[in-house]
């Protein structure tokens, strides 16, 4: 059966890879393999033909961290948007809208971010907001990359987190703790890592 993606997923497609020329596109992904064709996807083509579903590579040293793409498709709200997957969890524009779920399946989408559009908006055409709200593009002025930093974290990186948030010592449970306080005040996702956005935040309320 002849196929095509769909023309937003396209335009994204583009939007990315222009922000990020350098990014991994490993686990990239269109059409579905054999595995996806014997049950219900969104990566197989529907009656008309289009594919309304697309994976992206996490590539946080390329400059393309899928999980904050992730936050920000939600914080968007884009009418095109049908669901998200992202390291083992979902938000879709129906059922609880736009609120992240724990995701249930095989793959957690640890490293793409599956992004699924509606079939009556496949093909709008519009540019999608990547960058107001978590992750401007990398300059050439950026000295080195941001780490992902979690429980049991060490080095100057945690000392900064802490700095911005009055603690010190090891990314302990208290430090986890106040990460995730801080990610729940600024309405993003609260998993207690901080990454590119949190940082950011941090970094712009200027605490300590």
């Amino acid at each position: 059966m002849a196929w095509r993606l769909a023309k937003s997923l396209i335009v994204l497609r583009d939007q990315v890879n222009t922000l990020w020329p350098t990014r991994s596109k490993e686990s990239d992904g269109t059409i579905g393999d054999p595995a996806h064709a014997s049950r219900a996807s969104d990566h197989n083509p529907n009656k008309a033909g289009v594919v309304c579903a697309m994976d992206i590579t996490h590539d946080p040293k390329g400059g393309c961290d899928s999980y904050v793409l992730a936050e920000n498709l939600r914080l968007s709200r884009d009418s095109r948007i049908k669901y998200v997957i992202s390291n083992g969890k979902i938000f879709g524009s129906t059922t609880s809208p736009w609120a992240w779920r724990q995701y249930d399946g095989s793959n957690p989408h640890k490293h793409h971010v599956h992004v699924s559009v509606v079939a009556d908006r496949a093909d709008d055409v519009s540019q999608w907001d990547l960058s107001a709200k978590a992750m401007p593009a990398p300059t050439e002025d950026d000295s080195k990359p941001i780490p992902m930093l979690r429980l049991g974290s060490k080095g100057d990186a945690v000392k900064e987190v802490q700095r911005l948030l009055l603690i010190t010592g090891l990314f302990d449970k208290a430090t986890h703790d106040a990460v995730v306080a801080f990610q729940r005040s600024e309405n993003i996702l609260h998993d207690g890592i901080v990454g590119p956005l949190t940082l950011e935040r941090l970094r712009a309320k200027g605490q300590g």
